[in-house]
């Protein structure tokens, strides 16, 4: 069984925890359960936390999710050791009166964010900032060289990117270098059976030794539960594994690649040897319509002639990190 991946220099539990869904709907109200989910990942050895100031109910409460997760590290008193875990948020995105989103990298805004971020987080630097989106007013070139100032300044450790083309990550690469040269150490995009048209930036980050971060790794929160009926492949992996389509797509991911590290989202935890287990998506998909279309990637999801045997190992890994926090099982 796999027990570690790498981001940079580091090594974390092959799954992580998206922890936006605890500050979105009805968890904002339910905080200490929020606060619970974060410690029961901890409990089940979890140690990669994925947080961004933009994730909030609301405009006037950007850093409500950095604050959650500072506090469920701060009121942890379990058996893992926290100086094992990693916490990464993002910046670049704005919300501002009325709602308004928007993108701001000029280097003073993300100073400016980044800053608002480590007193939410409570610490005096942050271990890996993800920059969360392209700024379509600034070249690339110039929100790559505003992530290298945040870490001149020392406050941050180490960069990653997030929703970027393999273009956008060559250009990142050859400014900033990869994880061997104190570089880009993490992508984070999205990936997951219904969606897997960045496949290039996969290949481009295995090649390099760059964790590659799957956010919405079941396709969406809204199609979470429908994995095994879209895909028919996946649920007679789980048939025949005795698993879920759920745990088998998340080993679908472990095995695609060495630098894949699954980010999902779980929102209520509940006491659990062997549940169905509803893993949400860390982030909401952009089309509630189906099964998007695969796009030039038809050969990386599982083919028919697969065997059940084939993904044991990653699927034992899964259980092992997912289990200690249970979502919903498929009758609610």
């Amino acid at each position: 069984m796999i027990t570690s991946r790498t981001i940079g220099d580091l090594r974390v539990s092959p799954v992580g925890l998206g922890c936006m869904p605890l500050s979105n709907g009805h968890m904002v109200d339910l905080r200490e359960q929020a606060v619970a989910t974060i410690h029961a990942a901890l409990d089940a050895g979890i140690t990669l936390l994925d947080t961004a100031n933009i994730y909030a109910p609301s405009w006037d409460s950007v850093g409500h999710n950095e604050a959650l997760v500072a506090e469920a590290i701060r009121t942890y008193t379990g058996p893992a050791s926290l100086t094992d875990v990693l916490v990464t948020t993002k910046g670049g995105i704005t919300r501002s009166d009325g709602e308004e989103w928007g993108r701001d990298s000029r280097p003073d805004a993300l100073v400016r964010a980044c800053e608002a971020s480590l007193i939410e987080l409570g610490v005096d630097v942050i271990d890996l900032y993800q920059h969360h989106r392209h700024d379509p007013n600034l070249t690339y070139l110039e929100q790559v060289q505003a992530l290298q100032q945040l870490k001149d300044r020392g406050l941050i450790r180490r960069i990653g990117l997030s929703n970027v083309t393999l273009a956008e990550l060559d250009l990142a690469l050859d400014e900033l270098g990869g994880p061997d040269h104190g570089g880009v150490v993490s992508v984070q995009n999205e990936l997951s059976p219904r969606y897997r048209a960045d496949l290039d930036v996969l290949d481009r980050c295995t090649r390099d030794g760059i964790a590659f971060l799957p956010w919405s790794p079941l396709g969406g929160a809204t199609h979470a539960k429908e994995v095994g009926s879209l895909f028919a492949e996946f649920a007679k992996v789980a048939d025949e594994l005795s698993a879920t389509p759920q745990e088998v797509t998340l080993a679908w991911l472990l095995k695609m690649s060495p630098v894949i590290i699954p980010i999902p989202g779980q929102p209520v935890p509940k006491p659990s040897r062997r549940s169905c287990v509803l893993l949400m998506s860390t982030s909401p998909t952009s089309s509630s319509n189906g099964c998007r279309p695969p796009s030039r990637s038809t050969h990386r999801c599982i083919p028919k002639t697969s065997r059940a045997a084939d993904f044991v190992e990653m699927l034992v890994a899964v259980q092992r990190y997912a289990l200690g926090v249970v979502v919903f099982t498929y009758s609610s």
